[in-house]
């Protein structure tokens, strides 16, 4: 797999900025589960002294996404299918929780940004649609660029810092399937696409209950 993640640094906080795009790239699997790793060769990746990376590396395991197999070297951790799933759950949980809490706080030009972004996405879905999933590239990615959008006001309305810190968490243990995952909900004809409607409804009400219901429904990682 080819990703940007592993791209040189050029911050002055290269310990933040290795622990980051080391995070990421075990997110997208360009890092992948139980792959062998080096704080020497990561270092090279990222064109930096292996200090900064030897930090990132502590955060890591302490956020039990690499460890340790001897003195120099370590490995991604390897979850179980199982583990996986629950930690998914665990996700979809805090959803819920983000948009009660959009729902609680939210105001009319937020409201009113979620309109902006399903007017957008709505002409470009029935369009996936009519053509069998046939869109070209660009126009695919920018139904999902809208729907991103979408969900991200939702976060960035409902999330406290505590709440925003352990969505981060769960979702860096996800398998890199989210837009597969994403494109087949929106091929879908069971109404999932249309919840994205009921929920802006709930938030817009301000129903703290339906909104919470309805993301955790809704939810697609």
């Amino acid at each position: 797999m080819t990703g940007t993640a592993l791209s040189h640094l050029t911050s002055e906080t290269l310990a933040d900025q290795a622990y980051a795009a080391l995070r990421l790239a075990i997110a997208n699997g360009e890092l992948a589960w139980g792959e062998k790793i080096t704080e020497r060769g990561l270092a090279t990746r990222l064109a930096v002294s292996p200090t900064p990376v030897r930090e990132a590396l502590r955060r890591l395991e302490q956020d039990r996404l690499v460890e340790r197999t001897g003195p120099r070297s370590l490995r991604v951790v390897r979850l179980s299918p199982e583990t996986l799933a629950e930690i998914r759950e665990v996700e979809r949980q805090l959803q819920g929780l983000t948009a009660r809490f959009a729902a609680r706080h939210i105001s009319a030009e937020e409201v009113a940004s979620l309109e902006a972004a399903l007017a957008e996405a709505d002409p470009l879905r029935a369009a996936l649609l009519r053509a069998g999933g046939t869109l070209p590239s660009e126009a695919v990615q920018r139904l999902l660029a809208a729907l991103r959008r979408f969900h991200a006001i939702i976060e960035e309305v409902g999330a406290n810092p505590v709440l925003a810190g352990l969505l981060e968490q769960a979702r860096a243990f996800s398998p890199a399937i989210r837009v597969e995952t994403a494109f087949v909900h929106l091929m879908a004809t069971d109404g999932s696409y249309e919840e994205h409607h009921l929920l802006l409804q709930a938030l817009r009400d301000h129903n703290e209950d339906v909104a919470e219901q309805i993301a955790r429904r809704h939810f697609t990682g």
